[in-house]
């Protein structure tokens, strides 16, 4: 009798290890996290569809949690000029997707590259515009995002300041060009392309007239971010290669 006791008493502290051993793999699998998330609606990189958040850089976020154990973040959806202040500013943030340029690499730590990304100068289509080089419409006004790429893109061609209009978002640019407040407009060849398919437009109503620059866009984390975050961030993604290529195909982002 005593042996039975004793073996009832090893299985019980068996089964309360298990249980304390499955307890403590949930909790892992769950862990917090220290930072918070931002992003613009910029298709295909992250956009509502169905009041759902996806896109390229919103599901590649996702793979990157779970492989880390961590839990789902909020994701805080914001006009790029804020977001851009935000992870500027504020310890502990992050801001995608960041396109990295030379002035912004110090500024930042990165995790990518997530995608590349083609910029143009688009014209109306009956302006019968054709260029080589950007000093031949100097004359003319274009929309630009707040404190985005294209803003330091435009910028950098020494474009006349008076000429450049800075929207917040990319939907009040395409706003400003198609109510043809503006006679260009800056902005990525994907970012157009998900915008007319999304909007229903005309791919006919722009015109690309001169590529800018072809830039990587990145996670981009506040300066403070522990190097541990950054570098199992950029590790994970790094290991999940097939995934990331399977979600550049299926955005149409190759």
């Amino acid at each position: 009798m005593p042996f039975f006791r004793f073996l009832n008493i090893k299985i019980s502290l068996a089964f309360v290890a298990i249980c304390l051993l499955i307890t403590q793999h949930l909790v892992a699998a769950e862990k917090t996290h220290p930072i918070t998330y931002y992003t613009e609606l910029y298709p295909p990189s992250s956009y509502y569809y169905n009041d759902q958040l996806i896109g390229l850089s919103v599901d590649l976020l996702k793979f990157i949690w779970h492989d880390q154990g961590i839990a789902e973040q909020p994701i805080l959806v914001v006009p790029w000029a804020r977001g851009y202040k935000e992870v500027s500013d504020k310890p502990n943030t992050a801001l995608f997707a960041m396109s990295k340029t030379a002035d912004r690499a110090a500024k930042f730590k990165w995790v990518g590259p997530l995608f590349t990304a083609e910029y143009y100068i688009i014209a109306q289509p009956n302006t019968g515009l054709f260029i080589t080089d950007i000093t031949q419409v100097y004359d003319k006004s274009i929309a630009v995002i707040r404190n985005d790429v294209t803003q330091s893109l435009i910028y950098e061609t020494d474009f006349p300041r008076q000429h450049i209009i800075a929207a917040k978002s990319m939907d009040d640019a395409l706003a400003l060009f198609k109510a043809e407040r503006v006679d260009l407009l800056a902005i990525s060849r994907s970012g157009l392309n998900a915008a007319i398919k999304q909007r229903k437009l005309g791919s006919n109503l722009f015109q690309r007239i001169l590529l800018l620059k072809v830039i990587d866009d990145y996670i981009a984390f506040s300066k403070d971010t522990p190097d541990e975050i950054v570098e199992a961030f950029q590790a994970s993604l790094d290991k999940l290669k097939n995934q990331h290529l399977a979600l550049k195909e299926e955005y149409k982002l190759n």
